[in-house]
Parts: structure tokens; C-alpha cells; sequence
């Protein structure tokens, strides 16, 4: 999935790196659960967040501007 712009909630650590809180999702605002990887490269940074419900988030910013991909999802049982 590619990336889409979204809102971010989030507070930096000292040293600069995003932590993020909630993320915009489709009209909603998702609790982050559990912040995991994070690096950086030329375009900025890269976050891994869990959010409620089991969703995994790829966050990137520049900065200025959020973006959001979904990186998995949990299994939909019928």
C-alpha cells in the first residue's frame, strides 16, 4: 500500500525522535499501542507504530508532514 497523509499526535524525545500517540485513519483517531522500530533516511523519518485494533503503520515525516501506509493487518475470520 502506498503511503497517504494523515494527522499524527505525537510528542519528540530530546534527542529529536517522534512519539507518536495517535495516528488519523479514515475519519478516526487510532491510540498507538506500541511504538517499535524507527530510522532515519535522506527523505526523514521512519516510525513502526501498532494501533488499536491490531494494525501495523509504516509512519514517515519530513518534518512538516505526516504520511501513513499500512504495513499488516490482523486476519479477518469469517
Amino acid at each position: 500500500m502506498t503511503f497517504r497523509v494523515t494527522e499524527v499526535i505525537a510528542s519528540f524525545t530530546a534527542d529529536g525522535w517522534p512519539v507518536p500517540a495517535q495516528v488519523r485513519w479514515k475519519g478516526a483517531y487510532l491510540d498507538v499501542i506500541n511504538v517499535g522500530r524507527r530510522w532515519r533516511e535522506s527523505d526523514g523519518i521512519h516510525v513502526l507504530v501498532l494501533v488499536s485494533g491490531g494494525i501495523v503503520f509504516e509512519l514517515h515525516t519530513n518534518g512538516s508532514l505526516w504520511r501513513a501506509r499500512i504495513v499488516s493487518e490482523p486476519p479477518h475470520f469469517a
